[in-house]
């Protein structure tokens, strides 16, 4: 985890230096040489989370798969996975791709229906379920305990405020919402200033991974159900993923929203179409190294050809996967598995992935 978060910074401040390199590139020319930059090389920005969150890693490690000396390169943004990033994305020249939550995803649809959003936003890929954290000090020990205390939502406009706000509407508990970074949060928590904070990211989320234990900060469970079937999927939280903060063979239930990797249909930004179209290329068609051992494990959960209802996809990834139908399959689901009588899967996390995949497929059948 550490390591991982120290390349993730590493690569942003080379990728900001890059955004200089191109910008001036006439001065910088001899410099951009040296270190094996293309000092013509046009980029695309991927505006993703805050500094450690899971956004911003896939991101970081996104843009691995673009060489130094290519003709394109991809800089990870830093952003807030929510509406800040929807307005950049459709706004801010050389901003081709943004990753945001379905949760914010729909609130902005909701809250102005004439931005025709649904026209102007198309999906590339649907990413990675991000599960619910809610870090807590130790004296609180349920959801219930922060009714009237105060919590961190998170940053105004991002995806952990919102999804944060749809959460606890959902379970009738009223708390005292304040809007924290992520960082200052923790500090605020460990010195009691605030009761809790939400954080919503893929596991494990670089920010919780650093908590040290004997902080006095602990996850609390976020149980399935109580009216959170029809928007949120059932996850958990293991050891593996926090061990400082999680015992060995404990676990701690909780919930997750979706992510999609978006691009605008339409933008007066001069090669915007063709920038999404060699990400397209690149992403899908190197997708397999994203999915080693040594990449964030929420790569493996990513189905390039699962689409998002009620949204288009990307025309370059419809082509890409119409030229690819090999790729096209996706994970059987557990209503397949059922009805072709296959063997019902021995480990827990095959259970729940073919659980989720389910539900998925529920919601996509309107059902």
């Amino acid at each position: 985890m550490a390591s991982r978060v120290l390349r993730i910074r590493l690569r942003l401040c080379v990728c900001f230096a890059l955004i200089g390199l191109v910008a001036t590139a006439n001065a910088t020319m001899g410099s951009a040489k040296d270190r094996g930059v293309n000092p013509n090389a046009d980029w695309l920005g991927v505006i993703a989370g805050g500094e450690a969150g899971s956004e911003t890693a896939l991101a970081t490690e996104m843009a691995d798969l673009f060489p130094a000396d290519g003709t394109i390169r991809v800089v990870p943004m830093l952003g807030d996975g929510g509406l800040g990033n929807i307005k950049a994305l459709l706004s801010e020249p050389h901003i081709d791709a943004a990753f945001v939550s379905t949760d914010a995803l729909a609130t902005a649809q909701n809250q102005d229906p004439t931005a025709r959003l649904t026209e102007r936003l198309e999906v590339v890929a649907r990413f990675c379920p991000q599960e619910v954290h809610v870090v807590a000090r130790a004296d609180i020990a349920s959801l219930a305990d922060l009714a009237g205390k105060k919590v961190n939502f998170g940053p105004t406009g991002g995806s952990s405020t919102i999804t944060a706000a749809l959460l606890f509407r959902a379970l009738g508990i009223e708390v005292d919402p304040v809007a924290l970074d992520g960082r200052t949060a923790v500090e605020q928590l460990a010195q009691g200033a605030i009761a809790a904070s939400v954080i919503v990211g893929a596991k494990p989320t670089p920010l919780i991974g650093e908590i040290p234990a004997g902080l006095g900060i602990h996850l609390l469970p976020i149980e399935f159900g109580r009216g959170l079937e029809d928007t949120y999927l059932p996850a958990r939280l293991e050891h593996d993923d926090y061990p400082n903060l999680i015992a060995a063979r404990e676990w701690v239930p909780s919930v997750a929203t979706g992510m999609v990797l978006l691009a605008a249909k339409t933008k007066d930004d001069p090669g915007h179409a063709d920038r999404v179209a060699v990400l397209v290329d690149t992403l899908f068609s190197r997708f397999g190294e994203l999915q080693t051992q040594d990449r964030h494990p929420k790569w493996r959960e990513i189905n390039l050809a699962a689409g998002l209802p009620g949204w288009s996809r990307a025309t370059a990834a419809e082509a890409w996967l119409a030229q690819h139908p090999d790729k096209t399959a996706a994970p059987a689901t557990a209503k397949t598995k059922i009805e072709a009588g296959a063997a019902v899967p021995v480990s827990q996390d095959q259970r729940e992935a073919l659980f989720r995949q389910f539900i998925e497929w529920q919601r996509a059948k309107g059902h």
